[in-house]
């Protein structure tokens, strides 16, 4: 048997996945460098989850630090057991080499990410000198490639086949994934998708980790109010999501409010990174639902939130968090 599954970033925003015919599994962009985090990554996410599909995250690679780079991922995927993907190709004026791909892999493993494939297209490989890759097997990293027959259409109507050339080994590695067109017409848009030989459970039993959110365990719940007043500042302390001894899962951070609209600033520290994420302006509106100003879970590892009042001040504002142990 052989699956199929799209591999999806903010290009195709707005893709809703249970309308995809074709997607046995998930590959979705999380972050780029140390310098850009997909803004419909965690939406993706937690749609696989409840859709019970295998999801992996992946990380395009820059010329930054590669430690640097793998904390960057660490603080956005949201679930550090999914299973992820290195994007190892040039752009601009970076052509990485298998030295900065093997570095990004140790980096992203001590971060304790389950870095478990690393898209090297033959062509690219062959760029770099057709070099061996068994170093990928002894970090128990497998092979994603890519070659594209030709055409636009169906999923079913453009694979080549399980004997495709598509499937060839190369560097001393038998792809475990094969790319085999961007011209896939599903959910409305032409999309990139990918092969795999065998079921879905396959699937998640090779790379290891849950689909989805299906670690996640008993929810908790806290909430509390937002201070009123003109400049006022709460300091929200949340578990650390995905992250310490404690064991939490996910962590999710929402706000409501009563008698009106008010407009807060949230901003989040991560460990390691700081003030990571910044939400000018968010407003809290009295006739809608809650506010989650992320659009999905907290990064790994947040350490505290702050919420300054902006506009309307007085009006009345909760804030909610919800954990889940794991």
């Amino acid at each position: 048997m052989t699956i199929f599954g799209p591999d999806i970033s903010s290009y195709q925003s707005g893709l809703v996945l249970s309308r995809l015919a074709d997607a046995a599994f998930v590959i979705a962009k999380t972050t780029e460098g140390t310098y850009y985090t997909d803004a419909d990554y965690q939406g993706w996410r937690e749609q696989a989850a409840q859709l019970g599909r295998p999801f992996i995250w992946y990380h395009f690679i820059s010329n930054e630090s590669a430690s640097a780079q793998a904390a960057h991922t660490a603080a956005n995927v949201g679930n550090s057991a999914l299973p992820g993907m290195l994007d190892a190709e040039p752009a601009n004026s970076f052509s990485p080499s298998l030295a900065d791909i093997l570095a990004y892999v140790d980096a992203a493993h001590a971060a304790g990410l389950n870095l478990r494939l690393v898209y090297l297209p033959r062509w690219y490989w062959q760029q770099l000198g057709s070099p061996d890759l068994s170093a990928l097997t002894s970090r128990s990293v497998s092979l994603v490639s890519s070659e594209y027959p030709g055409g636009s259409g169906s999923v079913g109507s453009l694979y080549p086949g399980d004997g495709a050339s598509g499937w060839e080994p190369y560097g001393g590695l038998t792809p475990l994934i094969y790319q085999f067109t961007n011209q896939a017409s599903d959910g409305g848009q032409n999309l990139d998708y990918n092969a795999f030989r065998g079921t879905s459970a396959d699937l998640a039993a090779t790379l290891g980790g849950t689909p989805g959110l299906e670690d996640d365990n008993m929810p908790a719940f806290a909430t509390g109010v937002i201070t009123p007043g003109a400049g006022a500042v709460t300091m929200v302390l949340p578990p650390p999501a995905n992250y310490g001894t404690a064991n939490w899962g996910n962590v999710w951070f929402s706000l409501g409010a009563d008698f009106g609209t008010a407009t807060v600033r949230v901003a989040i520290f991560t460990h390691g990174q700081g003030w990571s994420h910044i939400y000018e302006n968010v407003v809290v509106d009295a006739t809608a639902d809650r506010v989650n100003p992320l659009g999905g879970p907290l990064p790994t590892a947040v350490q505290k939130i702050s919420i300054a009042r902006v506009t309307n001040p007085d009006v009345p504002v909760a804030y909610l968090l919800e954990a889940v142990a794991r």
